[in-house]
């Protein structure tokens, strides 16, 4: 199994910890003075350290990420006295029972009114140390992690502006013969008016609005829609795309231009013209995720999508925007390929 660099470090800091504690009172008192107290003391720090690193571990795993971070403050008290229980049950079990069978030696009195206060009591300051430096371990690795994305999503989006400039040729002066198409043809030709309007809009959302790496999902949805128009367009009555949308379409932030890259792929590289075949774009919204889920024929006669560059760059993307709270699959079974996407919103 290979170690990352994060469980290395957690590992170091067990060892120091480790060490810290079990050195620290012959060191303050001026060394090993007398080897069956310090052959004691090293037992107690072991079932005091197991303990210790059984809640370090389960705060580090699991109250951090689902509760402190995401702020949930209230819920992250209750857990930490629950670790309080877990850290004084730990160190009783330890401490009272197994090393008074093993090795004749409890650390506490048993028979004293006050050992279950005690317990709970040493158990709180213990508690307390564990989680905060498990935290602050975690929250350094995450802090670095973010600006290493930060730093990768600026340069992808430095790359995709240059490469908009590359691909545009006077826009400014594209749009203003669009609109002046649409002005003269207003009166006489309103839809195909109404076409060069739609175009316009559509040239204009990639050229000038998608400036940012996340967008509302109705502008999203919108930019889907004509899209899929000028298609139909194209192929009049022979067009066989069903787009269905569950859920409300409102201001969610999603990541630009993701939702297109399925949409661009099965229109280019699909058969949408063949009622037999008909191909099938499904976009499901709940409150925290959206899915994306894509069914069509493959047209044989073009290389498909699965190992193209635009793919390989979605995915680089979504690592970066999501790490690995996200689903991308794609598949062939036989003829029929479908791709599938669930990301955060």
């Amino acid at each position: 199994m290979k170690v990352t660099k994060e469980l290395k470090y957690n590992l170091l800091v067990i060892i120091v910890l480790t060490t810290f504690d079990l050195f620290w009172d012959d060191l303050i008192g001026g060394g090993f003075k007398n080897f069956e107290f310090f052959w004691t003391g090293a037992l107690f720090t072991f079932t005091y350290n197991i303990a210790f690193f059984l809640v370090y571990t389960i705060n580090y795993y699991v109250l951090t990420p689902r509760f402190l971070v995401k702020r949930k403050f209230i819920s992250y008290i209750i857990f930490f006295f629950g670790l309080i229980l877990v850290f004084a049950a730990t160190r009783f079990l330890l401490e009272e029972v197994v090393t008074l069978k093993l090795f004749d030696v409890h650390n506490y009195n048993l028979d004293r009114n006050d050992i279950v206060l005690i317990y709970l009591v040493d158990s709180l300051i213990y508690t307390f140390k564990a989680c905060f430096y498990g935290s602050v371990v975690y929250l350094i690795f995450r802090y670095n992690e973010n600006k290493s994305r930060v730093h990768q999503l600026e340069l992808q989006h430095q790359e995709a502006k240059v490469s908009a400039l590359r691909s545009q040729i006077s826009p400014h002066f594209l749009f203003n013969t669009l609109n002046g198409f649409y002005s003269d043809l207003y009166d006489d030709k309103p839809e195909t008016a109404n076409d060069i309007l739609k175009l316009s809009q559509l040239l204009r959302y990639v050229t000038y609005e998608v400036k940012q790496n996340f967008m509302p999902l109705n502008k999203e949805i919108n930019f889907i829609k004509d899209y899929l128009y000028f298609y139909e367009k194209r192929y009049e009555d022979d067009f066989y795309v069903k787009l269905s949308i569950d859920g409300h379409i409102g201001e969610q932030s999603i990541p630009s231009l993701i939702i297109i890259h399925f949409i661009e792929n099965l229109c280019k590289h699909g058969i949408i013209n063949d009622a037999s075949k008909p191909a099938t774009i499904r976009i499901n919204i709940q409150n925290d995720f959206l899915e994306v889920m894509t069914k069509n024929v493959i047209n044989t006669s073009d290389k498909f999508m699965d190992k193209g560059i635009g793919t390989v760059n979605v995915k680089k993307r979504l690592d970066v925007l999501f790490k690995d709270i996200y689903q991308l699959d794609y598949n062939s079974e036989g003829q029929q390929f479908n791709a599938y996407l669930k990301m955060p919103i």
